[in-house]
This record gives structure tokens, C-alpha cells and sequence, in this order.
């Protein structure tokens, strides 16, 4: 048996075959080529875009820490003048260039038209423990004052611009 007579006619198949598996090849070859380059451009465009969105929130954030600190400093400072104007007139009425003036009675003291008083009676006066209360109290309203003023000024800036 001779397979030359054959494979003289199966050739023209056979080379047709081994051309199209070559081309097939060749194509997939190719092909893997321009996938990797669009996956290499999608992955590019991906990590400049992941790059400028970061940029952008350090930025926003680096903003909003300075706009917190530039709050944070203003309500210092005025807590501080507050402070200070407590302390002024505190030292004011214990210098007395300043008075202290508040409603109060006397007991004992009969406020009736015609009634006979005391004639060397002062006037009423806080006790020292009574004007030392005072004063911290004066002093802690100011400082609740600046710090809610503060916090409501945070919230205005702050929080309500990240809506």
C-alpha cells in the first residue's frame, strides 16, 4: 500500500488546513495584542481617574481643616476677649470703680411711708462667697455662650455643606 498517491490528493486539504490553523492563530495572536492594550489603556485611565479623585477629596479636605481652624480661632480669640471683659469689670467692682448693682431687700428693714428705719443701715451687699459665685457664674455664661456659638458655626460651615 502505498500512501503517496494519497497523499497526493489530501495535500491541497491538508496545506489548506494548516493555512487556516496558522491564520487562525496568527488572528487569536493578534487579537490577545489589542486586548492587552485596551486592558493597559482601561487600567490607565482607571488609575488617572482614581488619582484625580483623590486629588480632589485632599483637597476639599485640606480646605475644610482650614476653614475648621480658622473657626476654631475666631471663637478662641473671642473667648478669650470674653474672658478678659470678665475679668476687667470682676476687678472693677473689687477696685470699686465699678459697682454691683442688684435688686435686693433688706430683712428687717420696714419699707411701709412713715415707718423709722435704721439710720445707719448700709446698703444691701452680696456676701463674699455670693460675689465670687456671681462672677464664675458670669464667666461660665460667657464661655457656653462663645463655645455654642462656635459649634452652631461648625455646623452652618461644615456639616451642612457636605448635604
Amino acid at each position: 500500500m502505498s500512501w503517496l498517491p494519497l497523499l497526493k490528493k489530501l495535500a491541497p486539504a491538508l496545506a489548506f488546513l494548516v493555512a487556516l490553523g496558522a491564520a487562525f492563530a496568527g488572528g487569536w495572536l493578534v487579537n490577545g495584542w489589542r486586548i492587552g492594550e485596551d486592558i493597559a489603556q482601561y487600567r490607565q485611565e482607571l488609575a488617572e481617574s482614581a488619582a484625580q479623585k483623590i486629588e480632589a477629596a485632599q483637597e476639599r479636605a485640606q480646605k475644610r481643616r482650614a476653614e475648621v481652624e480658622a473657626l476654631d480661632a475666631r471663637y478662641t480669640e473671642e473667648l478669650s476677649n470674653a474672658q478678659a471683659e470678665i475679668d476687667r469689670l470682676s476687678d472693677d467692682v473689687a477696685a470699686g470703680r465699678r459697682r454691683l448693682r442688684l435688686q435686693a431687700e433688706c430683712p428687717g428693714v420696714s419699707s411701709a411711708p412713715g415707718s423709722a428705719g435704721v439710720d445707719d443701715a448700709g446698703g444691701p451687699r452680696l456676701t463674699d462667697a455670693a460675689e465670687r459665685d456671681y462672677w464664675r457664674l458670669r464667666e461660665r455664661i460667657g464661655t457656653v455662650t462663645q463655645q455654642l456659638t462656635a459649634l452652631q458655626e461648625y455646623v452652618r460651615t461644615q456639616c451642612r455643606a457636605t448635604r
